[in-house]
């Protein structure tokens, strides 16, 4: 044997060739197919995603749960992975069909698997071996089947083809309980009774329990019907760790080398790190919160022991307006009528901080492509712009992670191109970037309402949104979408415009061009929403009346259908209506931009007034400062004079000036002296002048 590392990417085992020359009576499938097939996963935790698949699909036989823990390998205390359900159980025969390759029995509208190839790519994916335990419940007989699907019992005994293990029991029912383990229990022998035990010796030597009872309690906590999946020898990474991780969050399963949060990060890099679309990526959390479009009613995803939380990504999304697309499916006109695609798109509630966007395509209820970036350019347009919708009509690869690449698919893809588009040209401006002009003047104020009576006319605003159709005559949210059956598409309140790009209907009378963002909507004139709320639920009602009396709802194709219809009265104040609602939720954007900016534009006066004050203070001191500095520059009193005359009169010098202290009179230094009350020079006699310093 060849030395062997237990790295999924790096199987290169080979096998002693034991098959000969002679002719072979049947195809064969070597062991080394059971890696090879596994290889169609790619990610680790959409080999998990295929067991809860499992388990959903056992809902219609009473699965209210399935439950994904880590255990320990009794036999080398090694982490091993369960997914254990409470559907209806498989039958021996049941159980054998599920270890082959290729066979699936389920081929309903409802049931996510279909290749008979999932549970077998999925296990070898995630380990080398499983171990699966099942019980069974078919009136009054209940049966409990073990089968051991080991990639190294295979590799280690130098079989040649893929042999699996497998033992039943038939359990006898006593007082209307199961019997414990060991008592009432019959072996089922299908071949012979070597056989049987056989089969129970490779078990016990291959699998985590050595004995027959250990084997046998693993069903004490499976009631009357259910399975438990046991996958152990868990592949490691390139690095020799498990690439499985359940030491970093003890309520989570994640991938390592998963990005760590660091709350040293900007706030931007923290927002688009902790966004749903980078953290499904490595959390199984995450990933099975969105897995699903709708969680089926009375059924939960348990996690390490704490239920996963459903997570609506349409219930995210601001903004958000619904697009109705029709595929071309065939040549085939009836059938491209009967298929419509309900796709909701809007901003994600992070825009435009962060930089996600993209497609949440599901099919069958079951998320395929995770923000599928259908959209890929160097701008900043497409920005934040995110969109969810339910594509049955295409089919998915053998992984669930893609879809098999046909013309259906790619007419599919380019038309999410040209919606991300017109989406981002009509409402970037709702998260701050400059409206893109070029489209406006393309689409210049489509779809305008027929004219209704108001207290006050409604010229004064045209609608946020156009259309690129008229509005459509019925609210397409309630109306269930044949490809997605009855199941309700969001709870969001979202507006409804068609996806038929062919025909631009042109609007009537005189076109008003919207004010910038420095106005405030009169909102007092229009109608409240309680009356526009009870308009539309009034004729929900008349609709939902009308569609009872005919075969099925209709969706018009082309404006001239539904400009055909019967009920054009009730067609045109639903469209009103449904424009009103549009135009309304478009005011308070606009409001709320308005007061906001009216905030930000306060709180600059007032640190402007702030700063005002300051400056002012400043200024004083300035001033003050200046007359200091005035003051010291100037000539100052520097010496007293004592200046006696001939006739010994005492007189006073300062600064150039005297003053005659006895008789009131002022002299220049010149030696003129002027009386006090009269003008005529006086000339001085001879002073004689004493300084003195102060």
């Amino acid at each position: 044997m060849y030395a062997y590392r237990r790295c999924f990417w790096k199987q290169t085992v080979r096998f002693k060739d034991k098959s000969g020359c002679g002719a072979m009576d049947h195809v064969r499938v070597h062991p080394k197919f059971l890696h090879s097939n596994a290889t169609s996963h790619k990610w680790a935790l959409g080999a998990v995603a295929e067991l809860l698949d499992n388990a959903v699909d056992e809902v219609g036989n009473g699965a209210t749960f399935v439950s994904v823990d880590k255990i320990i390998n009794p036999r080398d205390n090694s982490p091993s992975l369960l997914v254990q359900d409470d559907g209806g159980g498989m039958t021996p025969d049941c159980m054998r069909q599920c270890m082959s390759l290729g066979y699936s029995r389920k081929n309903t509208n409802t049931t996510i698997g279909q290749y008979g190839n999932g549970f077998k790519t999925s296990t070898m994916r995630l380990g080398a071996d499983v171990i699966v335990f099942s019980r069974c419940r078919n009136g009054s007989v209940v049966t409990q089947s073990i089968g051991l699907l080991s990639y190294t019992f295979l590799r280690k005994t130098g079989h040649e083809d893929v042999v699996v293990p497998m033992i039943d029991y038939e359990l006898t029912e006593r007082d209307g309980a199961l019997r414990p383990a060991g008592d009432g229990l019959r072996k089922m022998v299908r071949t012979t009774l070597d056989d049987w035990h056989s089969n129970l010796t490779s078990i016990l030597q291959w699998s985590p329990y050595s004995t027959e009872a250990e084997i046998l309690s693993q069903f004490n906590d499976l009631g009357w019907h259910g399975t438990k999946v046991i996958v152990y020898n868990l592949w490691f990474n390139d690095d020799g760790v498990l690439e499985l991780d359940f030491d970093s969050d003890e309520h989570d399963i994640q991938l390592r080398g998963g990005a760590k949060q660091d709350k040293g990060k900007p706030v931007q890099a923290q927002l688009a790190q902790q966004h749903i679309a980078n953290r499904y990526h490595h959390s199984l959390r995450v990933y099975a919160s969105i897995l699903y479009l709708q969680m089926p009613p009375g059924f939960q995803i348990i996690l390490r022991g704490q239920p996963v939380a459903h997570h609506s990504i349409a219930n995210d999304l601001k903004f958000p307006e619904q697009i109705i697309y029709k595929p071309q499916i065939g040549n085939n006109k009836d059938q491209n009528k009967e298929t419509s695609v309900i796709t909701i798109i809007g901003f994600t509630k992070e825009a435009p901080l962060i930089n996600v966007h993209g497609f949440n395509v599901y099919h069958k209820n079951r998320l395929i492509m995770p923000f599928w970036k259908v959209w890929q350019d160097n701008s900043s347009r497409g920005r934040g712009v995110v969109g969810v919708l339910e594509a049955n009509f295409v089919e998915p690869a053998h992984d669930k992670q893609d879809f098999e690449r046909t013309a259906v698919l790619l007419r599919l893809e380019t038309r999410l191109k040209q919606m991300t588009v017109e989406y981002w040209n009509l409402h970037c401006h709702l998260i701050g970037y400059q409206p893109n002009t070029k489209a406006g003047k393309a689409r210049k104020q489509a779809a305008a309402p027929p004219p209704i009576d108001y207290p006050a006319p409604i010229a004064s605003i045209t609608p946020a949104i156009p259309l690129a159709t008229p509005p459509e005559p019925s609210n397409s949210a309630d109306l269930p979408s044949p490809a997605t059956g009855s199941r309700p598409t969001s709870s969001v309140p979202i507006t409804t415009r068609s996806s038929v790009p062919n025909t631009e209907w042109k609007p009537e009378g005189p076109q008003v061009k919207p004010e910038p963002m420095d106005f405030t909507p009169d909102l007092s004139k229009r109608p409240s929403s309680a009356s526009v709320s009870e308009a539309l639920h009034r004729l929900k009602r008349q609709r939902v009346e009308t569609a009872a009396n005919n075969s099925h709802p209709t969706i018009p194709e082309e404006p001239q259908t539904a400009m055909a219809d019967t009920n054009m009265s009730t067609q045109a104040d639903e469209s009103v209506l449904l424009h009103l609602v549009e135009e309304n939720s478009q005011l308070l954007a606009k409001v709320a931009d308005y007061e906001h900016h009216t905030r930000k534009l306060e709180q600059q006066a007032k640190e402007l007034e702030l700063r005002l004050n300051e400056e002012k203070e400043r200024v004083v001191k300035l001033q003050q400062e200046l007359e200091r500095l005035k003051m010291s520059r100037e000539p100052q009193p520097k010496q007293l004079v004592d200046a006696r005359k001939d006739d010994g009169k005492k007189l006073t010098v300062d600064t150039g000036r005297i003053a005659d202290t006895n008789h009131g009179v002022e002299a220049v230094v010149s030696g003129t002296i002027v009386p006090g009350g009269t003008s005529a020079p006086v000339t001085v006699p001879k002073v004689v002048v004493k300084v003195e310093q102060h």
